[in-house]
């Protein structure tokens, strides 16, 4: 493993395309196929949405990147959001991460790390007037320096920061050159691959102003020869931040053009892939919870059919499913409490606490004026159909079927007295399997819900939950985002 020494070992085995369960391993393939051919000085920029894997993706990467002899450092940029400065993250994350290929390389370092050095510091004389509101309370080394410099007088201090500019300067020059000279002599003597990669992450989320610096920075002094930048953003999301720094008319995509030479789109996953990588786990719950109805074949994973179907109903964005899956969770946490409290199984019908979840947080009006003798099933859904096994399903028919067997029903019935009484019944009398004749999946959700009611509505032992019960824990679980 000597020859893979790097900062994060433990991903060379954690993070591969071989358990990518996204399958972008081909698409990383040719990503990389792609960017070892560059060798000018190159900055990508990975372009995806919230909730895209773009982390997951790029941690990948760098494993490939490393495993195939590339010299390859990873930069975290929100964690270093704190700092007033990118470039002495970046500088420092540069050596340290190179330092890394082999003990002996930090002669090799030297001039690099001499020239940075010159930059950083030039960059806090320029900025000495913001340090003074921003700094002069630490106790840093950049405050010291400019509490020194605003010590002199003011054609002392201007000769000083014009001293400091010039120096600048020409260190952004040697940074490229030695940079390049660098990356040939870990070639020769470490005997690894050009280009050097590296990888910046979470740069959307950063602090509007951070982001811009950092994206100035990888620009003006370390594009240079042999090096390949790779930024990963959420670009619309960029584009949005800069406007707060710019202005809401201001051009940025026309402005990020400068800093990228070409862009990478990763796509959403797969929604059926997503929602499976989501810890949506019935296996926790034992005998405490039992979750219902099960799609015949599917069993437990019918939890996370019916997430995908709803999703896709309902228009939901990934932002929305994972948010949809940490309620769904929180609510079956409450089951087991519930079930430690009580004793009692809890029998929860899956399918409508995902869609109580679903309709109470896009304020839906069936979610409040569903109850007895009401299930509310016209209208949700039209001509929302999916295959399963080479079967057309129909949602609205399973909507239905679910929310009319959430529901207690009513009925009048004449007593042998001839009296008249209210007859409280659940809603699976009201379906009758002949309806459903040419429908497998329907017959069997049906068949399994019938199952688990009449097994279980006359145990004292059982605790069945309705429609109320669903409203309840739904309001408390929408508390969270």
């Amino acid at each position: 493993m000597a020859a893979l020494s790097c900062k994060y070992e433990k991903w060379l085995t954690k993070y591969t395309f071989e358990n990518c369960k996204l399958d972008r391993g081909e698409y990383g393939e040719f990503l990389k196929n792609y960017l070892a051919g560059e060798h000018d000085g190159f900055v990508l920029n990975l372009n995806g949405a919230w909730g895209t894997g773009k982390t997951e993706f790029l941690r990948r990467l760098y494993s490939l990147f490393i495993t195939e002899g590339h010299p390859t450092i990873y930069i975290d940029a929100w964690e270093s959001d704190f700092s007033e400065m990118p470039l002495s993250v970046v500088s420092s994350e540069l050596l340290n991460q190179l330092s890394a290929i082999n003990e002996d390389i930090g002669t090799e370092l030297s001039k690099v790390g001499e020239f940075l050095g010159k930059a950083v510091k030039g960059a806090i004389i320029g900025g000495a007037g913001l340090l003074s509101k921003h700094l002069l309370a630490d106790a840093s080394a950049g405050s010291e320096m400019a509490k020194a410099l605003f010590e002199k007088s003011p054609n002392d201090f201007l000769d000083s920061v014009k001293k400091e500019h010039a120096e600048q300067i020409e260190a952004i020059k040697s940074i490229r050159t030695e940079l390049g000279n660098l990356a040939e002599v870990i070639q020769k003597n470490y005997s690894k691959r050009l280009p050097v990669f590296v990888l910046v992450d979470e740069l959307d989320r950063c602090r509007p102003s951070y982001a811009i610096e950092m994206l100035e920075v990888i620009k003006h002094f370390f594009t240079t020869k042999h090096f390949v930048f790779v930024v990963a953003t959420d670009t619309k999301q960029l584009r949005e931040s800069i406007k707060s720094v710019y202005g809401s008319s201001f051009d940025s995509t026309t402005y990020l053009k400068r800093f990228f030479n070409r862009e990478a789109r990763l796509d959403e996953p797969k929604l059926e892939k997503y929602i499976g990588l989501s810890k949506v786990s019935n296996n926790e719950y034992g005998s405490r919870v039992i979750l219902y109805p099960e799609i015949s074949n599917l069993g437990r994973q019918s939890t996370t059919k019916y997430l995908e179907w709803l999703s896709v109903a309902f228009d939901l964005s990934l932002r929305d499913i994972d948010q949809l899956i940490n309620k769904l969770n929180a609510c079956l946490r409450t089951a087991i409490h519930a079930y430690d409290l009580s004793q009692k199984v809890q029998l929860i019908n899956v399918f409508s606490l995902i869609t109580a979840l679903i309709e109470f947080d896009k304020e839906h009006s069936q979610f409040i004026e569903r109850k007895t003798s009401n299930p509310m099933i016209s209208g949700v859904f039209t001509n929302t159909d999916f295959t399963l096994n080479g079967e057309l399903v129909s949602l609205s028919e399973i909507y239905k079927i679910n929310m009319i067997c959430s529901v207690m029903h009513e009925e009048t019935v004449d007593s042998h007295h001839g009296e008249q009484y209210k007859e409280l019944y659940f809603g699976v009398r009201q379906l009758r399997s002949s309806d459903y004749s040419n429908d497998f999946t329907l017959r069997t959700i049906i068949a399994n819900i019938s199952n688990v009611l009449s097994h279980h509505h006359k145990k004292t032992t059982s605790k069945i939950w309705l429609w109320h019960d669903y409203q309840r824990v739904v309001r408390l679980a929408g508390m969270i985002e």
